[in-house]
């Protein structure tokens, strides 16, 4: 098997969709570091790899060492990432599981600038655009063609050095849901984080998925592209006419077989329109919060969530209804942050419990708390769910 550093986009959540894919297709593989920027990943097809939401770069892994002096020997011996061709343009970008050493990050890519001029002549190397506390980087979509581009990771005192070998780009994600024909930005999430959630219920090809609270259409978009057929509920009129247009659109856009199975306007407290035992997946996000420009004190938060309880405790329970045994519900439950930077939520564990469900044990550990955008107030939680 090959050896390759996969860089994250959602930390511990990406690395969830990552093993239930590998492990839906069959595919041998064996984690051999993790940490919540990237995991050094063991794989026989490392094409799978380009279905996920949850990943960004994809190096092929060259020398793993824990000392500099070392890995440039090695590196130097290689000249797979040194050997360029003239006027070839190149990058380095770095990834640490603690806060990023700008001292060690220079040194290494001065280390490359060395040997580059050695055996190359007039190369150009791209300057980073993006930068964080664990990394500097080359973002996907301002990679050059046939650029040589070196990703490093830095994990336990080692060096992993790799050349990049997948991207898969954001501005896919963004081109999908800046044009299609009907968008509401303030009920919608992005196609990348939808992607993720759509691949962690692991089903079969051509399962049949319901989003009961349809909104856009984004989830069932997504659910598409991956090759599952569809059905959308949502109590809007709007939202129903507007998510048939993106899905007959997306469809025509990606040349793919009518997978709509059907959209309806109906309660997703009752789901009336949709049978018993029929379903083989739910990926929703039952309500948006409203959008605080401060942190809400702790009794405005609290009053925000039992309104939201209830839509939550009565439409997981129609869902248990309409999946079929060993179905599996992908959910998002909001967590507030209040004013003195506490967060709170409900009580998801007991209202799952109340409603017949298990939590899937396919994953460590729930939720998974999505990274916050900005000074973000209200974030994602994620949940697997599982009709025993």
């Amino acid at each position: 098997m090959d050896r390759f550093l996969v860089i994250l986009v959602n930390g511990y959540l990406s690395q969830a969709e990552l093993k239930i894919i590998l492990s839906k297709a069959m595919i041998k593989f064996k984690i051999i570091e993790n940490n919540e920027i990237f995991v050094i990943l063991e794989v026989e097809k490392a094409s799978e790899l380009l279905k996920l939401g949850g990943i960004y770069k994809v190096g092929e892994i060259i020398c793993v060492n824990n000392s500099l002096e070392r890995i440039f020997d090695e590196i130097e011996q290689d000249g797979t990432l040194t050997n360029l061709e003239d006027k070839q343009q190149w990058n380095v970008s770095y990834y640490s599981d603690e806060m990023m050493d700008i001292d060690v990050f220079n040194e290494i890519q001065n280390n490359f600038a060395g040997l580059i001029k050695e055996s190359s002549k007039k190369t150009k190397f791209i300057k980073n655009n993006m930068k964080s506390d664990n990394f500097i980087e080359l973002s996907v979509d301002k990679e050059k063609e046939d650029a040589v581009n070196i990703l490093v990771g830095n994990s336990n005192k080692k060096y992993y050095i790799a050349e990049n070998k997948i991207s898969i780009k954001s501005i896919d994600f963004i081109d999908r849901d800046l044009n299609r024909p009907y968008q509401d930005s303030r009920i919608s999430l992005s196609p990348r984080t939808a992607r993720i959630l759509v691949n962690i219920l692991g089903l079969e090809n051509g399962s049949t998925i319901l989003d009961p609270f349809c909104g856009t259409g984004t989830f069932l978009m997504e659910s598409i592209i991956q090759g599952y057929k569809v059905i959308g509920v949502d109590n809007r009129k709007e939202c129903v006419f507007g998510t048939k247009k993106n899905l007959l659109w997306i469809m025509k856009e990606q040349n793919l077989r009518n997978r709509m199975k059907y959209v309806k306007q109906d309660d997703a407290e009752k789901l009336s329109c949709v049978e018993t035992s029929t379903i083989d997946g739910i990926v929703t996000e039952p309500i948006l919060l409203p959008h605080f420009k401060n942190s809400p004190n702790y009794e405005i938060a609290e009053d925000v969530l039992k309104k939201s309880k209830k839509i939550y405790e009565k439409s997981l329970r129609a869902m248990f209804r309409v999946l079929k045994n060993n179905g599996k519900v992908s959910i998002v439950t909001p967590r507030i942050k209040t004013r003195d930077n506490n967060y709170i939520t409900f009580s998801f564990r007991k209202m799952v419990k109340e409603s017949g469900f298990i939590l899937d044990n396919r994953l460590d550990e729930q939720p998974f708390v999505m990274k916050a955008s900005g000074d973000q107030k209200v974030l994602r939680e994620i949940w697997l769910l599982k009709k025993n």
